[in-house]
């Protein structure tokens, strides 16, 4: 048995983690447990024991676990995706040498300073992961999480307007994940996307997608599936954010001819409106698809999704 777990303290230094958050009790993958505080030594890479001293008490918890008693759950720290035992080594040790998938753990997450984007990004993940018990989304880009989180709501309340009660955030989410989420980022691999897509994931491509549908849906007044929203994905701009191409996209929708770029004005707010400046010209498509401008402010058009 070479090397030996991963420490801690390590990853601490190593991306200057500062601030702790209680995330309480949790389900964890088995497979994502790295390393140990304190007791890093006595487990190899593979978290097998090393330490002969504690072998006889390591064998009774690996019984144990092998006859499925209820054992504590183990204290762990989480770094991004990975964690790291404070309590229970041998439990984590005896989990993986029988294949468990997962195991029951109290969990404290850290995390570095806010300073920079990634790290931004970072804390922005764990708040939306903490809100809606949802672990494998990740987004690339500032501000995607709580746009994601804000679908995420609406659906909610259209459910528990459906379902006549109240759906807790979470129980929506986990409906949302496998109702919406999930069969659209099958879209997304099925078409080959993230080969154009470089550096972006699977959950940017269903944010930008999600977007373009519900814009082409208010512009075209028809009902645009994922699908054909996926579709229109054809010439990826690494050098443009995705709000960006997200702009550019939607431009097209009003502009008679699919070359020319609207030059007039077409901006997706921060907020998630689609504006049409007044001096916008006015393209069949545009006056097709929008409601009567008499019965808006003179100097902007809105659609609001």
């Amino acid at each position: 048995m070479r090397g030996h777990a991963k420490a801690f303290h390590s990853a601490k230094e190593e991306l200057g983690l500062t601030d702790s958050l209680y995330l309480g009790l949790r389900t964890v993958p088995v497979d994502n447990i790295v390393g140990s505080v304190n007791r890093w030594r006595d487990f190899d890479a593979r978290f097998r024991i090393k330490n002969r001293a504690t072998m006889h008490r390591y064998r009774k918890i690996k019984q144990a676990v092998e006859q499925g008693s209820t054992l504590p759950p183990v204290s762990l720290y989480k770094v991004r995706d990975k964690y790291y035992v404070v309590d229970g080594n041998h439990r984590v040790a005896a989990a993986k040498e029988v294949g468990q998938t997962y195991i029951d753990a109290e969990v404290i997450e850290f995390f570095p300073p806010p300073d920079s984007e990634p790290n931004l990004i970072w804390r922005e993940r764990s708040i939306f992961e903490h809100k809606t018990g949802l672990n494998d989304i990740e987004l690339t880009e500032l501000g995607a999480y709580d746009k994601l989180l804000m679908q995420i709501e609406q659906y909610r309340q259209e459910e528990s307007e459906t379902l006549g009660m109240e759906l807790t955030l979470q129980n929506a989410a986990a409906s949302w994940e496998q109702e919406i989420y999930k069969p659209v980022c099958r879209l997304i691999r099925e078409q080959g996307l993230l080969h154009e897509f470089p550096g972006r994931t699977e959950a940017d491509l269903f944010l930008y997608a999600s977007y373009h549908k519900v814009a082409k849906s208010r512009l075209t007044k028809q009902k645009v599936s994922y699908k054909e929203a996926l579709a229109d994905f054809k010439v990826p701009r690494p050098d443009k954010s995705f709000a960006e191409q997200l702009r550019d996209l939607v431009t097209s929708l009003f502009s008679p001819d699919p070359q020319e770029v609207c030059a007039y004005g077409l901006i997706i707010d921060e907020d998630g409106l689609v504006r049409v400046t007044r001096n916008c010209r006015g393209c069949a498509n545009c006056r097709d698809c929008t409601a009567d401008r008499s019965t808006l402010p003179p100097e902007d058009h809105f659609l609001d999704y």
